[in-house]
């Protein structure tokens, strides 16, 4: 979190848990589809069908990324 107030920080992952813990604030779902790539949702943690596809993926689902959401949402320490 300290470096994203000072540098852009790009970073690409197939593992959600870095999506939700690190607060991204633009996330960008691609989905193959007969050998095309094209985008599935791209928006913040804020918009529903990022969040939908984040639970899609991620282990332990929609409760999971819940607790790690207010986690972030909570003043710094």
């Amino acid at each position: 979190r300290e470096v994203k107030q000072h540098r852009q920080v790009i970073v690409v992952t197939h593992n959600p848990n870095i999506v939700v813990n690190g607060n991204a604030e633009f996330v960008l779902s691609l989905e193959v589809d007969r050998g095309q790539t094209r985008i599935g949702c791209h928006d913040g943690l804020q918009d529903q069908s990022v969040r939908d596809e984040i639970c899609r993926v991620m282990e332990g689902g929609r409760e999971a990324l819940e607790r790690r959401y207010q986690w972030i949402l909570l003043p710094e320490r």
